[in-house]
């Protein structure tokens, strides 16, 4: 991993909301101490710590960012980083299968373009940190680190939003109300559902699948596959054929991917039935081993963690550590089964014959 940038050369000193002429000062002064102590977070108080970090972020002056998460989200960070830090966020925003394949390419490669990445799959992680291409967490250098809930951290990334999956409907299409999962069976609803194809996306897209086959078996499966449920290739390309009036219900739709279209005016609700289980997307962030900016990586991963960064994260989904003014968590919520997706993802498959 690079060593800390400490020189304050070129800092922004207009950009920076709330880092103004006093704070350089101050920060140039710790440029000091931390040539004499080596790096970040070595014996300094802690507001010392999050202001060498904002420094030597600045320096870098911007963070690449991986995600297949909501547009309007991401761009709202990334007008959040420049406003706050006048740190500019860019963002590669692809499906979660094909934000996988070119971060593994890169990888292989030797050729580290991503510096952080937020995707919804905690098992890829796990496995990219397994093949060395994620740095291990520090807690003393990432601000907010050490209070995050234990349950939605490691040692190389942290759960920093969880998306609740829904049926999403067109509210001027459907005939009746979808008070349960068992009402995808409907005969109304024959023809008349979309998703994505399952075999054209990423592990991801399977956890409500593989929640309902645990619930109410294989049958359930079928029966839906019997449906005759329309492909595509994305979650997007699926919630805008629903939006459009194409169809009635899109399963399992992420609760942005419905907020995306109601913003719009679009006729489009997301239900989660009372009293049934669901599940969602947890997603981790973490940085890159070979971060080409190591330090605008770690404060946009504390940023994420912090209060602001949590109401734009989270507006619509959860919170992991239940920050006022984000997305409320219902009852029935059951962490995804990544482990289990991945046994049943053929079996899905060709249970509905897809």
């Amino acid at each position: 991993m690079k060593r800390p940038i400490t020189a304050l050369g070129g800092l922004p000193s207009d950009r920076a909301a709330g880092f103004g002429r006093r704070d350089l000062m101050r920060a140039a002064g710790l440029a000091a101490l931390l040539g004499a102590s080596g790096g970040l977070g070595l014996g300094l108080p802690a507001a010392a710590q999050d202001e060498a970090l904002i420094a030597a972020a600045q320096e870098e002056g911007h963070v690449m960012l991986y995600t297949a998460s909501e547009e309007s989200i991401i761009a709202a960070l990334s007008a959040a980083m420049s406003d706050k830090y006048g740190i500019t966020l860019e963002y590669q925003r692809l499906n979660s299968r094909d934000v996988a394949g070119r971060y593994s390419a890169e990888a292989e490669a030797g050729k580290t373009v991503a510096d952080v990445i937020l995707t919804g799959d905690p098992i890829l992680i796990d496995d990219f940190s397994a093949k060395g291409w994620i740095a291990p967490i520090d807690a003393s250098q990432i601000p907010g680190f050490d209070a995050w809930p234990a349950e939605f951290k490691n040692d190389h990334s942290v759960i920093v939003s969880i998306n609740p999956q829904t049926v999403a409907i067109n509210t001027d299409n459907l005939k009746a109300p979808i008070t349960s999962w068992q009402d995808l069976l409907r005969p109304d609803l024959k023809g008349q559902i979309v998703t994505v194809d399952l075999k054209r996306v990423g592990l991801v897209a399977f956890a409500a699948y593989d929640l309902m086959l645990k619930t109410y078996g294989e049958e359930f499966l079928t029966k839906l596959g019997q449906q005759d449920p329309r492909l595509f290739d994305s979650g997007p390309s699926a919630i805008q054929q629903l939006a459009s009036g194409a169809a009635a219900a899109y399963f399992p739709a992420s609760t942005t991917q419905s907020q995306s279209m109601i913003d719009m005016g679009a006729p489009v609700q997301a239900i989660i039935p009372e009293g049934e289980p669901y599940t969602g997307v947890m997603s981790p962030v973490a940085i890159s081993a070979n971060a080409p900016s190591p330090n605008a990586a770690r404060l946009f991963v504390s940023f994420v963690m912090s209060e602001e960064g949590q109401k734009i994260l989270n507006e619509h989904t959860a919170s992991p550590n239940n920050t006022p003014g984000t997305g409320e968590l219902k009852p029935g919520f059951v962490p995804p089964d990544m482990e289990s997706s991945a046994a049943n993802k053929d079996k899905i498959i060709q249970l509905m014959g897809l």
